[in-house]
C-alpha cells in the first residue's frame, strides 16, 4: 500500500470510528481519546488529520453529502425522488439525537474555527447542489422562476432550520419525519 492509500485508509478509520462512537455515546460522550482508541491510532495521528472532534463531525457530514449529491445528476428519470431519498438517508446516516444537535450547534456558534468549518461545509454542499437544481429545472421538475443558487440556499436553510428547531425540542419526535414533512413543503413550492 502506497503512502497516499495508507493516509486515506487511516482517515477513513478515524471517521468510521468517530461515527460509531457518536452513535453509541453521543457527541458529548465521545472524546478524541475514545476515537483514537477505537481507530487504533495514536492521538498525534488523529491531530495530523483533524484539529478537534468538531472537525471530524463536519468532515463526516461534508464527505457523505457531497459524495452522494454528485451521484444524483447522473440518475435517469425524475430527480426529485432521488433528492428526497438522499435527504432522508443523510439524516439516517448521522446518528442525530436532540442532545447531539444542540451540542454541535453550541460548538459551531461558540467557536470561530467550528463556525468557519460549518460555513465551509455548507458552501461545499451548495456548490454540489446547484448543478443538480439546474438539471431538475431543465427536466421541468423545479420551477425556473428562481435562480438555482437561491434554491440551494433555501434548501440548506430549510435543512439547518429543521435541525436547530428539532434539537430545541420542536416538531416530530423523529428527525426523519420532521425533515420529510419540511422538505415536502419545500419541494412542492418549487414545482412549476
Amino acid at each position: 500500500m502506497n503512502r497516499e492509500e495508507k493516509k486515506r485508509v487511516t482517515r477513513k478509520k478515524i471517521l468510521d470510528s468517530a461515527l460509531e462512537l457518536f452513535a453509541e455515546h453521543g457527541y458529548d460522550g465521545t472524546t478524541v481519546h475514545l476515537i483514537t482508541e477505537r481507530a487504533g491510532v495514536a492521538k498525534g495521528t488523529f491531530f495530523n488529520y483533524f484539529d478537534c472532534k468538531e472537525d471530524v463531525f463536519c468532515d463526516i457530514q461534508t464527505f457523505q453529502a457531497t459524495t452522494e449529491i454528485e451521484k444524483l445528476k447522473d440518475k435517469s428519470g425524475p430527480l426529485l425522488p432521488h433528492i428526497r431519498e438522499f435527504l432522508m438517508e443523510f439524516v439516517r446516516i448521522v446518528p442525530y439525537t436532540r442532545q447531539l444537535v444542540r451540542a454541535v450547534f453550541q460548538s459551531d456558534l461558540g467557536n470561530e474555527k467550528s463556525l468557519t468549518s460549518r460555513l465551509n461545509m455548507l458552501e461545499e454542499l451548495k456548490e454540489v447542489l446547484v448543478p443538480i437544481i439546474i438539471e431538475a429545472q431543465k427536466r421541468g421538475e423545479f420551477s425556473s422562476a428562481f435562480p438555482p443558487d437561491m434554491i440551494a440556499d433555501q434548501a440548506l436553510q430549510t435543512y439547518m432550520g429543521v435541525l436547530i428547531l428539532w434539537g430545541m425540542g420542536m416538531g416530530e419526535d423523529k428527525l426523519t419525519t420532521q425533515m420529510a414533512v419540511s422538505f415536502e413543503l419545500f419541494f412542492r413550492s418549487l414545482q412549476p
